[in-house]
């Protein structure tokens, strides 16, 4: 088998071709002076291919790529491509919220299966269950939540770990279960009287306590300032916020550190300032998986 990287997860690919003791190949890239993209895999290709490329800005672009990438791979002779996607863009538009909306990620999922992706990994997807709705095709969604805890066990002193709305108490629970900790989800509440809405753990004090928050994406990081401006006003001794993808955009760094938060960290699918843990591990399990 062979590492296929492009310039959107280099780093992350030529970590998966050491855990693999696999070779590592870097297509080449340019882009034409009309704006169209150009990619080429510079070298015959036989058996099983490990294609990693990550959705992150500019994402229409990559994903251009990402179809040009599985049909050079099967044009240079692979007979099966297997696609790593770190970050899926567009996954949080799941289904037709509005009428006459598309259903983004089924529209993706679908066009990669479609160029001659003959397995799809995914990392901490928004919705697993849309790999089941749109792909016939075999697809993993890794979830490198214990990654993310492991890198704060032994930081935080009687801590209890939050997830920002209910649907991602999954999250905080197994973070919790490596931690050894409590964990709860925010619940967000309006005053009768004022009509002033409150975010806060829905049962678990924090007062005196470390809090660590951790979501799947942080993006413009609102929900989070909020929530960190909460509990530290309820007596949380010191609040840490992790991800699996951070977007970061509109400032979001400095606003979540300007909220109080001591420490943010998020995993490798995206490059960002604060990727200190990385899913290469996770990622190279279900491959090693794949080719048993």
């Amino acid at each position: 088998m062979t590492v296929i990287a492009t310039s959107s997860s280099l780093g992350l690919a030529a970590k998966l071709s050491r855990l693999l003791s696999r070779e590592l190949l870097v297509a080449e890239e340019k882009v034409f002076p009309d704006g169209e993209k150009y990619l080429r895999i510079p070298k015959r290709l036989e058996g099983d291919v490990l294609l990693v490329h990550s959705l992150h800005q500019p994402q229409d672009e990559r994903f251009v790529q990402l179809l040009l990438a599985v049909d050079a791979a099967k044009g240079a002779g692979a007979s099966r491509v297997i696609v790593v996607v770190p970050y899926f863009a567009y996954a949080r538009q799941d289904k037709r919220f509005l009428e006459g909306e598309p259903v983004s990620v089924g529209a993706l999922l679908k066009a990669v299966e479609a160029a001659g992706a003959d397995a799809l990994a995914v990392v901490d997807i928004h919705k697993p269950s849309s790999l089941d709705e749109w792909l016939r095709i075999p697809h993993f969604n890794v979830l490198p939540v214990g990654e993310l805890a492991g890198y704060f066990r032994g930081k935080l002193r009687d801590p209890v770990v939050l997830a920002p709305d209910k649907g991602a108490l999954h999250r905080a629970q197994l973070a919790a279960q490596v931690l050894g900790a409590e964990y709860d989800y925010l619940e967000k509440s309006r005053d009768r009287v004022t009509g002033e809405v409150k975010i806060a753990p829905k049962s678990v004090d924090v007062d005196g306590r470390d809090v660590l928050f951790i979501d799947d994406i942080i993006s413009t990081g609102g929900t989070l300032v909020a929530a960190a401006k909460e509990v530290l006003a309820l007596g949380a001794k010191r609040v840490y916020a992790a991800c699996t993808h951070a977007l970061l955009v509109s400032g979001a760094l400095d606003k979540l550190y300007a909220a109080g938060v001591k420490e943010v960290v998020a995993t490798d699918t995206v490059p960002s300032p604060v990727s200190r843990v990385s899913v290469a591990e996770p990622i190279a399990e279900v491959v090693r998986k794949l080719l048993r």
